[in-house]
């Protein structure tokens, strides 16, 4: 018999890390969750979708609540106006024009510097948000 000349040959397999994003796993995951059990592909998809409907319900109230604050806002910024002009005129009426005047107007200024404060944060937060969606929907075509 001839002396088998053939050395021997070892293969390494070797597995990079998977991830993925988002509430659902790729199709060959959830196969192999169903080879454990045939419900989990299942309980998987209807786990994603209470959670889906949880986070819009989460984002609703946010919408409502921040709605609501700022009409409750403007409402206290109205009632501070009118209880600042209406000092104002009492300061005036007592005889006191300049202090009343000064008091009434900065008070007044102030409001409306809060309110053009207020809304051009509220547009540049809805306008950096916007980019970031943008940004997010463009990542996730690709």
């Amino acid at each position: 018999m001839e002396p088998n000349n053939r050395t021997g040959t070892n293969v390494s397999v070797i597995q990079a890390e998977t991830s993925f994003s988002g509430p659902i796993p790729p199709p060959y995951i959830l196969e192999g969750y169903g080879k454990i059990d045939s419900s989990f592909p299942d309980r998987i998809l209807k786990m994603a979708e209470r959670q889906e409907i949880h986070r819009i319900d989460i984002e609703n109230w946010a919408v409502k609540g921040g709605t609501a604050l700022s009409y409750v806002g403007a409402i206290f910024a109205f009632l501070i106006a009118l209880f600042v002009t209406y000092l104002g005129y009492l300061i005036v009426v007592s005889g006191h024009e300049t202090a009343g005047t000064i008091f009434a107007g900065t008070g007044l200024v102030g409001l409306v510097s809060a309110f053009i404060y207020g809304t051009r944060t509220r547009r540049v937060e809805r306008e950096r948000k916007m980019k970031d969606n943008q940004a997010l929907i463009k990542k996730q075509r690709k």
